[in-house]
């Protein structure tokens, strides 16, 4: 039986939100960056809540990374927030920490 995940995009204006809920992992970061990329498209900033996350694996973890490159790109403020304590050990291992919380490790999270 495998864990339901979702992801829910609102918007207030221009500030979107993406509430991500269960296992983030190879086989639903497509989802993610479904809606991720639409939320960039859509806002000037986007609000990521990654509280309701369960477990996220390697793939979950660069998916965050691929967003937050892209909104930057944008010029799109990228925010994160209630991240699993995983994300940030995937995440320094890969020297990719600062592309998802900003140069002092905690800037958007």
């Amino acid at each position: 039986m495998t864990e339901e995940f979702t992801v829910e995009r609102r918007s207030d204006g221009d500030r979107q939100f993406l509430e991500v809920r269960g296992v983030l992992n190879a086989d639903r970061v497509e989802q993610l960056a479904q809606e991720g990329f639409e939320a960039i498209r859509a806002g000037t900033i986007v609000e990521v809540r990654l509280g309701g996350v369960t477990s996220i694996d390697l793939t979950g973890a660069l998916g965050l990374v691929a967003l937050a490159r892209e909104a930057s790109d944008r010029d799109v403020t990228f925010m994160v927030e209630g991240y699993p304590a995983g994300l940030k050990l995937l995440l320094e291992e890969q020297g990719l920490w600062s592309e998802l919380c900003g140069e002092d490790g905690d800037g958007s999270c």
